[in-house]
């Protein structure tokens, strides 16, 4: 447990949150906001578990595979498995209410395209506070010296 990434359960809680707006905007029916705010908080709350599961089989890898680029790498793979089977287990549950797979599969799309850029700015972002990171060390070396 103490090779989990807290925070990045707590960034999985508001982009579950972020995606339960954007899919609230594309939905067309004619729903009562509380019901929609329901929706965005069961969102977030999704988000929150798949996050937790994601840090959680990703704390148990083995230390080998320590690359920050195969860590990325493998923590997406994680968070898009176990976000299609949690959203596939969602529709088979709820299949007598969705009018058509119609429905589910560019929701699928857009929630696994979502994880999958909130992964890659996760990487980027990391990159560049490694490079500021060395540009820092660099110049405190040479006012050392």
């Amino acid at each position: 447990m103490e090779k989990i990434h807290y925070a990045n359960i707590i960034k999985s809680f508001f982009l579950g949150l972020f995606m339960g707006v954007i899919l609230q905007f594309l939905d067309t029916s004619d729903t009562a906001f509380t019901y929609r705010a329901m929706i965005v908080l069961a969102s977030g709350s999704i988000g929150f578990i798949i996050g937790f599961i994601t840090e959680w089989v990703t704390a148990l890898l083995p230390i080998q595979i320590a690359n920050p680029r195969t860590y990325f790498f493998i923590n997406n793979l994680i968070a898009l498995l176990v976000t299609a089977c949690i959203m596939i287990t969602f529709y088979v549950l709820s299949r007598d209410e969705l009018e058509s797979r119609g429905e589910f599969t560019p929701t699928l799309l857009i929630v696994l395209g979502i994880i999958c850029m909130a992964n890659v700015m996760d990487y980027l972002m990391y990159r560049r506070a490694q490079r500021r990171l060395e540009r820092f060390k660099s110049e405190v070396k040479r006012n050392n010296l």
